[in-house]
């Protein structure tokens, strides 16, 4: 395997001094456009890559400030500021895991706001660049944004969940389709017939509602075909009540897999009178564990400290620009049993007569 190219080769070929080159690819003003043009060209006709870590070194040793942490940037892009985190929405929380694991490694984690006012992809990388800031964590896009454009040859870049589509990044998610065949299996072993699966709350990455989906249409090939029910779909909160009591009322599931408890919960306490049994409820996210579901939960600090552990690696490794193999570490969720019910006619783990066994 070829050696890659150095600061050295860059200026032997160019004629000039190593110091030359530096500053031309900072696009230091020092430097001669002719001259920053001439060693850029150079650079990019032999793939010359910096070392961020290398970089961050010398950025030290010229602003006489220690190197020990250097930072990583966490890109969102919603709407508002803060709009990808609690309260603002109830999605997984990457950051503090990751904020954590990057301390541990002698690293600090900063949010960066791709949404501030009059920002330009080409102004946010210079913003970084100058900083000294080459690792970037891409955290959870709003819904209907699956793209992010910036010059990423600068940069060791991993991105969080499924939102992001392109570019093709390496990238940190949870294996939804594992979690969603483990949650059907134990459907399955527990003796349930007629298992239905609701999309009850807006998939803001299409990509994980697909891989749930894919689960559960495969393993319902065990059933017998007159207890295959269709999925439920998600509506928008003013159709989804109406949409929802139809394939109910035509289906009868006595077990509900669903993204969200809510707002399931309330139809079926409303609809606990006229129903000859209680029906149970069981989550494909099952974050908020107070509220006594069965379900699948993953900690998102997980994927955080995860995503973190593979920029490091980059950076050290010199690693920029968009891969050309990009690798997708698919992490599963664990399945968590309630051990209580939820007092809304829906019934939880614990107190059902119809399963023969229990996991």
């Amino acid at each position: 395997m070829p050696q890659p190219a150095t600061l050295q080769d860059v200026a032997d070929k160019a004629g000039v001094h190593r110091s030359t080159v530096s500053l031309a690819l900072r696009n230091n003003a020092r430097i001669s456009r002719e001259v920053r043009d001439r060693v850029q060209r150079i650079a990019r006709d032999l793939d010359y890559r910096t070392n961020p870590l290398v970089t961050a070194l010398m950025r030290s040793r010229r602003t006489h400030q220690a190197a020990k942490h250097v930072v990583l940037a966490y890109v969102t892009n919603h709407p508002t500021r803060y709009g990808w985190r609690p309260p603002h929405h109830d999605r997984p929380d990457y950051f503090p895991g990751a904020a954590a694991r990057a301390a541990e490694l002698g690293y600090k984690l900063e949010d960066f706001w791709l949404g501030e006012p009059g920002m330009t992809s080409a102004r946010f990388a210079q913003i970084l660049i100058s900083r000294g800031i080459n690792g970037l964590l891409i955290g959870r896009l709003p819904p209907g944004m699956s793209q992010i454009d910036l010059p990423w040859e600068h940069f060791s870049a991993v991105a969080l969940g499924l939102t992001l589509n392109r570019p093709d990044l390496h990238r940190v998610s949870e294996d939804a389709f594992a979690s969603a065949t483990d949650a059907m299996q134990r459907c399955i072993a527990r003796g349930y017939k007629r298992i239905g699966f609701v999309m009850s709350e807006p998939d803001d990455s299409p990509n994980m509602g697909d891989r749930w989906l894919g689960a559960f249409a495969r393993l319902q090939f065990r059933l017998a075909p007159e207890n295959r029910i269709p999925h439920c779909d998600y509506r928008p909160p003013e159709e989804f009540g109406d949409h929802f009591s139809r394939w109910f009322d035509t289906y009868r599931p006595d077990v509900i897999l669903a993204t969200h408890a809510e707002p399931i919960v309330g139809f079926l306490a409303r609809k606990r009178p006229t129903l000859p049994s209680a029906v149970e409820l069981l989550l494909l996210i099952n974050d908020k564990l107070q509220q006594g579901f069965s379900g699948i939960h993953l900690d998102p600090g997980i994927l955080g400290s995860l995503a973190v552990d593979m920029v490091v690696g980059m950076l050290h490794r010199g690693e920029t620009g968009l891969p050309t193999d990009p690798h997708h570490v698919l992490v599963p969720g664990r399945w968590v049993e309630a051990v209580r019910g939820d007092g809304l006619g829906v019934q939880a783990p614990g107190g059902s007569a119809k399963r023969p066994t229990s996991v």
